[in-house]
């Protein structure tokens, strides 16, 4: 993750122009408020849950929900605040598609507190690299993870999350604003690719 610093966040951050007429911002808080309103994830919610996310997603969803008491646990352990292991990760990765970019859209809006988004707009601004090769691997989404901690923690992290949250008429988290720039940044510097 060698393009993560706050430095680079912040000059990003400078340069940030949304378009409040994507549907992708539109549909988000949609999407997040689903989850809100459930105390406790159920079959029902991972089903519908998982194919709105992947109205983001360029392919179809397959569910395997044979070891579907494990992701629900999970899934509510997340709801809940807490971190999951890589273990964890798997076991839902396993259930969605067998992606993390599809686990990890569904954990941030269960929780986007503590998960953010991952997809390959973002790991090609954090490593520069075209290849989405270890996108889908569940440590690199906990380094992610741990890393947006971090750029949280900084001093001036606030000035920084105020240059996004100004493009929005709601709340979003920390891991929200540090993500969407990230792949907003991507998708401006890429926009033909």
């Amino acid at each position: 993750m060698k393009n993560l610093s706050f430095e680079n966040l912040l000059r990003d951050a400078e340069n940030l122009m949304l378009n409040e007429n994507d549907s992708y911002l539109q549909s988000y808080n949609e999407f997040k408020n689903y989850f809100d309103n459930i105390d406790v994830i159920e079959k029902h919610n991972l089903i519908i849950g998982s194919h709105f996310v992947y109205g983001w997603m360029p392919t179809i969803i397959h569910l395997d929900i044979n070891e579907i008491e494990k992701v629900l646990d999970y899934l509510n352990k997340a709801k809940s605040g807490s971190l999951l292991t890589e273990n964890q990760l798997d076991i839902i990765k396993k259930c969605i598609n067998n992606s993390i970019v599809g686990t990890s859209k569904l954990l941030h809006f269960i929780n986007p507190e503590v998960y953010a988004i991952w997809d390959s707009r973002i790991f090609r601004y954090l490593t520069g690299k075209k290849s989405s090769y270890g996108i889908d691997k569940s440590k690199a989404y906990v380094n992610y993870l741990n890393a947006l901690n971090e750029i949280q923690k900084h001093n001036d992290y606030q000035i920084l999350h105020n240059k996004v949250q100004k493009n929005f008429k709601y709340e979003i988290s920390s891991m929200r604003a540090i993500e969407l720039l990230m792949f907003e940044t991507d998708r401006q510097r890429n926009s033909n690719k």
